[in-house]
């Protein structure tokens, strides 16, 4: 043992001294090694930003929306221990001007690990440009227009239109961007396959003219995207939102309960040839007279139409047949017109305003749903169509035959075999309405 321990003990003191020297070096030169990390997606958080202003990208929590890669030179035993995470960029905008480049430096970075001192062991940063600018806060509506939806209505159903047709978004943000969404609007468009037959059908009530059948739009669907918005969808803030509806109209044949009266209409041109005198319209079968007035005595179906809309129109549908020479056409022409469309449209809107007006409802609001209400008279008017049954389109055939005008329906005696309507009489089916 004693020549081992003469070996440490054997100028111990210059032994020491040459330790102490190896370790101070090893401590030296390892710090004096430096190596590079390249970190992705480095938060980058603004302070001291002006109450009245923004910047766009700004989420609520004071970052901004877009992270940064940092490449960060310095101590290699500091440098190699780095994660991702474990780096902040804190960026004070309260001394730069309100739009520029900003470079970041030591001063910038905030180690998330409390081990590690960036500033003091950072000696370079490399990153992409980072481009701040400033903007002054400006909150406005923004209109949110209902597009036409998409998908089919339920089973047995028929879509009708939406209400409101616009919404308002009030949004805040960047000056710009505000004022450039302000000009391009937003949209919305609904899904129709998301709704049942079930669920409709649970919407019908004992009214006279619940076929027409209101769904309200319901609350999870009244998102909107906005898209410099830091929560990316947005609830629609417009308090008309709680309004918003989608109509439909039950498919169904509605029986009319007035007979059509038929007019002839000669054109000028052919007068010397064809007018009352030479051609009159003949009695038959289809068509009959009372006092003078003919009417298709065949009995009807209203489709594509509400019972309300048949019950303020019928009384004014009319079948108009065109005179003109075999040489132009070998059944004449025809239609069914409406007569007084006008004033049976303001009945129809009246009507509908009265049951839906609201005391809390602004004028211009009424004013809009009652522009709404005649848009869906005019839609009804355009559907509008008559059948001898279901399945069975209403056609006739007028022609000129022997100095009369002589009108055929096809398909009525097949439809009404053993129906005793054809012959009966206007006044006993009159007598039949409610």
């Amino acid at each position: 043992m004693e020549p081992v321990t003469k070996i440490f003990l054997h100028q111990w003191q210059r032994k020491l001294f040459a330790i102490l020297t190896a370790i101070v070096i090893w401590f030296l030169v390892s710090h004096s090694i430096t190596s590079s990390k390249t970190i992705p997606g480095v938060p980058i958080k603004v302070i001291n930003l002006p109450t009245d202003k923004t910047i766009q990208g700004l989420l609520p929590n004071g970052f901004l929306g877009k992270r940064i890669t940092l490449t960060l030179s310095g101590t290699r035993d500091v440098i190699d221990q780095l994660e991702s995470g474990d780096v902040e960029v804190i960026i004070d905008v309260s001394n730069i001007p309100s739009d520029g480049i900003i470079q970041i430096t030591k001063k910038n970075l905030l180690s998330l690990n409390p081990n590690i001192n960036l500033p003091k062991h950072v000696t370079s940063i490399n990153h992409p440009d980072i481009f701040i600018k400033m903007s002054p806060i400006l909150t406005e509506k923004i209109p949110i227009i209902i597009q036409d939806p998409i998908g089919e209505a339920p089973e047995g159903y028929e879509f009708l239109d939406i209400w409101p047709l616009q919404l308002m978004q009030t949004v805040s943000g960047p000056q710009e961007q505000v004022l450039s969404l302000k000009h391009e609007g937003l949209e919305i468009t609904f899904n129709l396959n998301d709704i049942t037959m079930e669920q409709l059908d649970a919407l019908q009530t004992d009214d006279p003219y619940s076929d027409e059948v209101v769904f309200f739009v319901p609350d999870q669907w009244k998102k909107i995207n906005v898209p410099f918005s830091s929560r990316g969808i947005e609830m629609i803030n417009d308090p008309e939102a709680k309004n918003l509806q989608i109509a439909f109209l039950r498919r169904q044949l509605i029986p009319l309960k007035s007979a059509i009266p038929i007019h002839v209409f000669y054109p000028l041109k052919y007068n010397a040839e064809i007018n009352p005198d030479t051609y009159g319209l003949a009695p038959s079968s289809f068509v009959q007279f009372k006092n003078r007035l003919p009417f298709l005595n065949v009995p009807l179906f209203a489709s594509n139409v509400s019972k309300l809309f048949l019950e303020i129109v019928q009384e004014n549908l009319e079948i108009d047949i065109v005179a003109m020479p075999p040489t132009e056409r070998e059944f004449l022409e025809w239609s069914i017109n409406l007569i007084d469309e006008n004033h049976l449209e303001d009945v129809y809107s009246a009507y509908l305003l009265g049951n839906t007006k609201s005391t809390g409802a602004s004028s211009q609001i009424n004013r809009d749903r009652e522009k709404f209400f005649r848009s869906r008279f005019q839609l009804y008017v355009q559907r509008f169509k008559l059948f001898l049954s279901p399945g069975t389109k209403l056609e006739i055939q007028p022609k000129l035959e022997d100095g009369k005008i002589v009108v055929f329906v096809p398909n009525a005696h097949a439809v009404l075999e053993g129906v005793d309507k054809l012959k009966q009489p206007l006044e006993s089916r009159e007598s039949t309405r409610e």
